[in-house]
């Protein structure tokens, strides 16, 4: 009969994850989760590297699913709670992660664009913004 190793003391995320994602800030969101995750090597989680067995599974593997439910909370507690709608029925740290990456991403891009497009075009009577600054 083998036995379970118990897991590791990992910290609240709330102490670290000071930003919670919304519709316009994905990439200050993922910027503060990524190295949360790189720090307690659970990147493979999100990325799908890490295969997670079936949640009945109670064998020795029950550890990595243990760990992804872990890293599923941290994400939820990481969100807004109009964006954590999109993560109901998500049954894998995985996919909730690809979800907000696809929902997300993109759109927060699209924004930063348009607001650096926005202040080039920005003008003090007949100077540019670069004029201004420059």
């Amino acid at each position: 009969m083998a036995t379970q190793s118990p897991l590791p003391v990992l910290p609240n995320a709330s102490h670290f994850l000071t930003i919670k994602l919304d519709r316009t800030n994905y990439p200050l969101w993922h910027a503060q989760m990524l190295p949360l995750l790189r720090s307690r090597n659970l990147v493979s989680f999100v990325d799908g590297t890490s295969k997670c067995p079936p949640t009945f599974l109670k064998d020795d593997a029950g550890n990595v699913t243990d760990l992804d439910a872990m890293v599923m909370s941290w994400i939820n507690s990481s969100v807004h709670p109009t964006v954590l709608a999109a993560l109901i029925g998500k049954t894998s740290s995985h996919s909730s992660w690809t979800t907000l990456h696809e929902r997300y991403a993109s759109q927060s891009t699209g924004c930063l664009l348009q607001l650096r497009s926005e202040l080039m075009n920005t003008h003090r009577g007949d100077s540019s913004i670069s004029d201004f600054f420059g």
